[in-house]
């Protein structure tokens, strides 16, 4: 027997409190919380774990154990640990408006105390989230440095956050969010340090809107609701990703250090009409990666609108096109393109085998 335990050490015992804590951090809390039974020594370290992940799967969508567990679970937390990471997962269940309004009348509490905790990088996903209120102290977290929001149909003017002010904010990710007039304008303004902005699927209802301080953009799928113009300006911009339809108008604007871009611009509904204006402010562009299911009604309206500019800085240009077949695929667009690219060292037409295939991007909300 004594030659067993020789032979099958318990190594996890011997690690270090921090080191256990540590792996800790990478599990949901449902399984944080199991490993009190392991031993006495066990009983208190799961209250220490500073990365939370509330993920409502874990209770196969029970909203009443779910909150019952998370309540209770912050409550018995240690008060002396900070929240380094706190996440909420409440989607991918249909029909879950109504049945998830037990945990939106428990969220404002929850997100109040990651707040209080000096949370540093905050995820929050809910479904069908007209009823959701969001306490004024997450949008004046002096510690937030990492926000994502994907709110599916919900409207950011019904939180009406009376003041806005995160100031060491770095990545800000929004999802499935509609903005009105200047409510993003507003929320932009309050993050003076923000270096990466992703937007997808949400609701861009304004004119016009400024990201000062932004390093890297990224734009998915924007709607605009009869908006006939929505004009972008990111004087500190160096990295662009836009996917857009030719009927939204996006019109780029004072864009002079963007050195990387990529561009995919499809048509809605077989529509040919190309309304978009990029290419004047992209004109320091060293890297640019178009793709889109109508790349020449692109080129020449980009062509059309600025028949004499030049991208004297562009090194790197590649095209990509719907199926395989390049047969079909009319070239004299894209020489003529060429020509505007003095200085170009490599370029390549390739087809692009999923429509909405993603581009490398800079991680908005980094891992645990």
């Amino acid at each position: 027997m004594e030659r067993m335990k020789n032979e099958n050490p318990d190594r996890l015992s011997s690690l270090s409190d921090d080191l256990i804590v540590s792996i800790l951090s990478h599990l949901p809390v449902k399984e944080v919380a199991q490993t009190c039974i392991l031993s006495k020594r066990w009983q208190n370290l799961w209250s220490m774990v500073p990365s939370l992940c509330f993920d409502i799967h874990n209770w196969d969508g029970n909203c009443e154990k779910f909150t019952d567990f998370a309540g209770k679970f912050l409550l018995k937390r240690d008060e002396a640990t900070e929240t380094r990471i706190f996440r909420i997962f409440c989607q991918g269940f249909k029909h879950a408006s109504d049945k998830f309004l037990p945990v939106y009348s428990k969220a404002s509490k929850w997100i109040t105390y990651a707040v209080k905790h000096n949370v540093k990088i905050l995820e929050l996903s809910f479904c069908g989230a007209c009823t959701l209120h969001f306490p004024d102290c997450l949008f004046t977290c002096k510690a937030l440095e990492a926000l994502k929001l994907d709110l599916l149909t919900f409207n950011f003017s019904n939180l009406k956050p009376s003041t806005i002010h995160l100031p060491r904010l770095r990545n800000l990710n929004l999802d499935h969010i509609d903005f009105f007039y200047d409510n993003l304008e507003k929320v932009l303004l309050g993050c003076p340090n923000l270096q990466d902005l992703s937007m997808e699927n949400c609701g861009l209802k304004m004119f016009e809107f400024s990201c000062h301080s932004v390093k890297r953009l990224r734009i998915v799928g924007p709607y605009t609701s009869n908006i006939e113009t929505i004009s972008i300006s990111a004087p500190c911009l160096e990295i662009l990703v836009l996917k857009c339809y030719m009927d939204s108008w996006i019109i780029l604007k004072d864009m002079p250090k963007v050195t990387q871009a990529t561009l995919c611009i499809n048509s809605p509904n077989n529509k040919r009409e190309y309304k978009c204006h990029l290419f004047r402010s992209l004109s320091g562009v060293k890297s640019l990666d178009i793709s889109s299911l109508c790349w020449e009604e692109m080129l020449k309206g980009e062509m059309q609108k600025c028949p004499t500019f030049q991208f004297h800085s562009l090194k790197f240009l590649s095209l990509h096109w719907i199926g395989s077949d390049p047969s079909g695929c009319r070239l004299d667009t894209w020489s003529a393109f060429i020509k505007h690219c003095p200085n170009l060292e490599n370029h390549s037409v390739a087809p692009l085998e999923k429509p909405c295939e993603e581009f490398p991007f800079a991680t908005i909300i980094k891992g645990r």
